[in-house]
């Protein structure tokens, strides 16, 4: 059995790397800083390779003169009145994506086609009130469901919106001085009101992680503080200023990796690596950018764990292990993957990256092209770099990462396959994390089962974020509870949120035969469940061709026992203690479920999908196995096994 003890993220590592003295001999002026080749740099953007430059000119002519959609007060006030976040984020993040696929377009054509639209979406900008989510307005004092102008705070949209102006005024800023002169002043007035000015001055923000009194840190901070840097390091006139900022977010970024699990995993899920591992990466890459290479952390041990976490999570194809607020292809940029495993020496990251590029990133062609441009919105620090990056990539070795196991011990995340190198056969994910863990749902000793690639067992997901998703109803909704996971219920009792409630005693060992993990559900779920001990047991054998699943159980008091299994096949009773999973796709294997009629009773439910997110994952609808005890029950041991056909 491996050990799970690890050791703690590395500390103060951007701290002592980017040290004040370092910053302030190294840092390069606004006017010296060169990351990226501007519009009228014609000879670097015509290296593009030429379908990936039409494509962004052909996307940004689709908005040449279109009306931009108005902001109005009553959908910003949804939140407030009714929960709703989507209708005002929709429109607010069409103009950012209206905004950067123009200037896209612009860089691309290079012939001032565009600036007039660009300029417009760019005055707009400006004169919005708020460049937030409403759903993050509770951070302002007057708490009044629109925002007060007089009290500007940094979340995670303000923060991207003026990295994404920063890149404006960078990339077109000469065009746009032939429009008018007023425009890119405008946009560094209102970044140093908005952004600027509060993040340096002010150390209560709860992502800074900064005061005495902080929470544990999430994806807010890197998110937050990679679009800060960008908008510093663009736009600071005051070098003092710059200096100050930088150093503070070395700062808070160091804070960050305190947070971080010690064994490099992204705690939120596959779906915020990118926006949580990835912007980490990308604050470094800044930084060692801006002080022209003079310091890096991207080669240290723990840097590179952090970015090899999402090679070991790939299931296959774009489906990933999605525990958590994911959908199960929230899959990432590819280029992101490509310059992260650069940057970190990971080749098996990098030819991951490379590898889907070619497939469905910026170097695929057709509509996979269209949806990679589209994918990497609003970030323009993102969709630079991967533009910038195609030349390497198209010369790069390519390689799908199907790696045979991996084990996370302070998440208890283990992954493992049949056979390395291939999605032929059985896949098996299982966590035993925290309940309490950020973005978490109530599904300690949940598992992930695949077969041939296909989803057998699955991890549902989550729906569309509302005013409930992080607040005190949060495990009121369906997807968080226990119950729609692949987890007991005791006498009607499920999982119980927060810290104090994870598997405990996990055991992991892999070898050529098989794959295993052991735990006890028991502390997991409330007192009131009245769980002495449950021995939930996890084989993928690997001799055998199947997964073996075993229950072992005692409880304080008799009581009617379900096992509960999620699944995007149809079920359907096959001979006396089968169940049956077919899928509704062509050529997809059957797998089956295979228990002890005696012990445990079969039925099933079809839960029809209504969340737009949840049915571009599964289709319209799931379903739920239950498997009930026959009696009331004080202990029990119920083996089960998961077989193909």
């Amino acid at each position: 059995m491996m050990d799970i003890e690890v050791p703690a993220p590395p500390r103060n590592l951007l701290g002592r790397t980017f040290t004040p003295q370092l910053l302030r001999d190294r840092l390069l002026a606004v006017s010296a800083w060169h990351p990226y080749p501007r519009a009228e740099e014609r000879d670097a953007w015509l290296r593009v390779p030429q379908g990936l430059r039409e494509a962004l000119i052909r996307r940004a002519e689709a908005y040449k003169w279109k009306e931009w959609p108005s902001l109005l007060a009553t959908t910003l006030l949804e939140f407030k009145r009714q929960g709703n976040r989507s209708h005002y984020e929709t429109q607010q993040f069409g103009r950012r994506h209206r905004l950067v696929d123009l200037v896209l377009g612009e860089c691309a054509a290079g012939d001032g086609r565009f600036l007039d639209d660009i300029a417009n979406g760019t005055w707009l900008t400006c004169e919005e009130t708020f460049w937030g989510a409403p759903a993050h307005l509770g951070a302002q004092r007057a708490k009044a469901g629109l925002p007060d102008e007089a009290e500007p705070i940094v979340d995670l949209f303000a923060a991207e919106t003026a990295a994404t102006l920063a890149w404006v005024a960078y990339l077109v800023g000469s065009g746009l001085d032939k429009v008018s002169p007023l425009i890119v002043p405008r946009i560094r007035l209102e970044a140093k009101r908005r952004i600027l000015d509060p993040a340096l001055e002010r150390d209560d923000f709860g992502w800074m992680g900064l005061t005495a009194k902080r929470g544990r840190l999430n994806n807010w901070n890197p998110w937050i503080n990679s679009n800060w840097l960008m908008t510093a390091l663009l736009l600071e006139q005051d070098s003092e200023r710059r200096l100050q900022a930088v150093s503070k977010i070395c700062r808070s970024l160091d804070e960050f990796l305190s947070d971080y699990s010690p064994d490099g995993a992204c705690e939120e899920g596959p779906v915020y690596w990118q926006v949580s591992a990835g912007a980490y990466f990308n604050c470094s890459w800044t930084l060692a950018s801006a002080t022209a290479g003079a310091a890096d952390v991207l080669t240290d041990p723990f840097v590179r764990k952090m970015g090899h976490y999402i090679a070991d999570v790939h299931i296959a194809n774009n489906a990933y292990v999605n525990y958590g607020d994911a959908h199960m292809e929230d899959a990432p940029v590819p280029e992101l993957l490509f310059r992260f495993g650069a940057g970190t020496r990971d080749e098996v990251l990098e030819k991951f990256g490379a590898f889907y590029s070619e497939r469905e990133g910026f170097l695929a062609t057709g509509q996979a092209l269209d949806s990679a441009i589209a994918a990497g919105l609003p970030n323009l620090s993102r969709s630079l770099a991967g533009i910038m990056a195609v030349e390497a990539i198209r010369d790069a070795e390519k390689q799908d990462a199907l790696g045979r196991d991996s084990w996370y011990p302070a998440l208890r995340l283990m992954t493992a396959r049949a056979k390395g190198g291939t999605t032929d056969g059985f896949y098996l994910a299982v966590q035993a994390a925290s309940n309490g863990r950020s973005h978490a749902h109530n599904d300690s000793g949940s598992f992930i089962v695949f077969y041939d690639g296909e989803p057998v067992f699955i991890d549902v997901g989550v729906e569309a974020y509302t005013a409930k998703t992080f607040g005190p109803e949060r495990y009121t909704i369906w997807t968080m509870q226990s119950a729609y996971h692949n987890l007991p219920i005791v006498g009607g009792v499920m999982q119980h949120e927060g810290t104090d409630y994870q598997a405990s005693d996990v055991h992991y060992s892999s070898d050529d035969a098989a794959a295993r993990i052991s735990m006890n559900l028991a502390t997991a779920y409330p007192q009131q469940a009245g769980v002495r001990r449950w021995t939930r047991k996890i084989v993928l054998s690997r001799r055998e061709d199947n997964i073996q699943l075993s229950e072992d159980f005692e409880l304080e008091r008799k009581v009617p026992v379900v096992l509960s299994l999620m699944t995007s096949r149809i079920p359907s009773e096959g001979a006396k203690g089968t169940v049956v999973l077919s899928s509704t796709r062509n050529g997809v294997r059957d797998v089956s479920l295979k228990y002890d009629a005696a012990l445990l009773r079969f039925s099933s439910e079809k839960i029809v999908l209504t969340d737009e997110g949840l049915r571009q994952s599964w289709g319209n609808e799931i379903y739920r196995i239950l498997l009930h005890s026959s009696d009331d029950v004080q202990t029990g041991k119920w083996p089960l096994e998961i077989i193909a056909g």
